[in-house]
């Protein structure tokens, strides 16, 4: 069963901010069968794919670049990301998970994403130099993560975005307070590595800058199927922040050749008409590989007590002005 959260305002996610990593029960297979239960505090992701696009539009008032990896400060860029689950987290370490990942009889879990940043600072030329970025309300906002049969696909980006859907969302714009919502990355201007360099190289017409960086963002969950995600009710106010580094070249894993929309559609990632010969170079879109991982942030009932005390104020107030 699909269920939804009922409140899902700038004073909730204000309470979330301050809330430690919490341990949310989960069926990892959804069917209480293979494993029953495990308490879970966080979610380690395999190594992915992120896609950083040109949309063309400058917030300062100034000319936009369409070249993601040279861009002027104040564009926005529509990013995207996918990556499939490692393992399951306690506090204690990783959670053995009968069939997690086991292809043909097994199951795994996916994600997709998709947000807008706009360039906080950016210093530097093509290829060398550091860009900072801050995520923005707009554009392609989403987040879900699925569960279903081993069929992901990193080479070709493909089975990301099938099975079952188990969490969605959106991710948060950027807080200046905690600082969550920004990625860093910096690129030293050597351009001579090979993007591929995990194993065999599957893209030998394509260099990339030297890079690395990291990113943490803060993603509000709207709807959980209660199959997976067991004990919380239709008022729970549920987060995930999720901590990433990204670099190039590729390491750890074969960069996508497509990634998924919101739509559910798929657009090529790491092409020669997408990222040019050298990727953080030539452009239009610059490719990344990410690594992260996601902790739950769910308020105590003391918390959320107080997040609807302060709902009830604020609605209180506008009955007050609307007088």
């Amino acid at each position: 069963m699909f269920k939804k959260t009922l409140v899902a305002s700038a004073l909730a996610v204000a309470a979330l901010s301050a809330q430690a990593s919490s341990i949310v029960t989960i069926d990892p297979d959804g069917t209480a069968a293979a494993n029953g239960s495990i308490s879970v505090a966080g979610l380690d992701w395999n190594a992915g794919t992120v896609l950083v696009t040109p949309t063309g539009v400058n917030l300062a008032g100034g000319t936009a670049s369409m070249n993601a990896a040279s861009p002027n400060p104040g564009d926005v860029v529509q990013s995207y990301a996918q990556a499939s689950l490692s393992v399951f987290n306690a506090n204690t370490g990783a959670i053995a998970v009968n069939g997690l990942n086991v292809a043909g009889t097994g199951f795994e879990w996916t994600f997709v994403a998709g947000f807008q940043e706009v360039i906080s600072n950016f210093a530097g030329g093509i290829g060398i130099g550091t860009i900072q970025l801050d995520t923005i309300a707009g554009g392609e906002n989403f987040f879900r993560v699925y569960a279903g049969a081993v069929d992901s696909n990193n080479l070709a980006g493909t089975g990301y975005n099938n099975g079952k859907v188990i969490l969605s969302g959106s991710v948060l714009t950027y807080n200046p307070t905690t600082g969550s919502g920004r990625t860093t990355f910096t690129t030293t201007g050597d351009n001579s590595n090979a993007l591929d360099k995990f194993v065999t190289d599957n893209y030998s017409g394509i260099k990339t800058v030297n890079g690395s960086g990291s990113a943490t963002l803060d993603l509000l969950v709207t709807a959980w199927d209660s199959d997976y995600f067991q004990g919380l009710t239709t008022d729970t106010i549920m987060s995930l922040t999720f901590d990433t580094q990204v670099g190039t070249p590729f390491r750890n894993s074969n960069p996508s050749a497509q990634v998924t929309k919101a739509d559910n559609t798929l657009i090529d990632a790491t092409t020669l008409a997408s990222v040019g010969a050298i990727n953080g170079v030539t452009g239009p879109n610059f490719v990344l590989q990410s690594d992260g991982t996601s902790a739950f942030n769910v308020p105590e009932p003391a918390s959320l007590a107080l997040v609807s005390f302060a709902l009830l104020g604020l609605g209180a107030s506008r009955r007050r002005a609307a007088k």
